[in-house]
């Protein structure tokens, strides 16, 4: 099965805080501003996790889904139809890489998934 996309259960607030830009000087103006918005992004890291869980208790998904650490302070899920990661997306449980941002994965698997690459990105079929 190909997927277009794969899951993402963000876990890392130093991600979340530095918005995935590691390319800056990492300065920080207000620590008392940047521990109170860590705290904030970690009660919703939280909330998130515990509604996570009880989704995944509820449809199954543990055992059809494969789970592993990727680099940049989330954990990956994959495994599991489109439809499902796109349901779990409109819900708020997880985030989504999308393949289709890829020039050489939609030529190789996009016509599996209805794309194709023209003017610079992925267009449906």
């Amino acid at each position: 099965m190909v997927n277009r996309y794969s899951g993402e259960i963000r876990i890392n607030p130093i991600a979340i805080l530095r918005k995935d830009d590691f390319n800056n000087d990492g300065d920080i103006q207000d620590i008392d501003e940047l521990i109170s918005e860590a705290l904030d992004i970690n009660a919703e890291i939280s909330d998130r996790l515990k509604k996570l869980k009880t989704y995944l208790a509820k449809s199954g998904h543990t055992n059809s889904a494969d789970f592993f650490f990727a680099d940049g302070g989330y954990i990956g899920m994959r495994g599991i139809s489109d439809s499902q990661l796109l349901e779990m997306k409109s819900e708020g449980l997880i985030e989504l890489f999308d393949f289709a941002t890829d020039k050489s994965w939609v030529k190789k698997y996009g016509a599996q998934v209805g794309l194709v690459w023209e003017d610079g990105r992925a267009v449906e079929i």
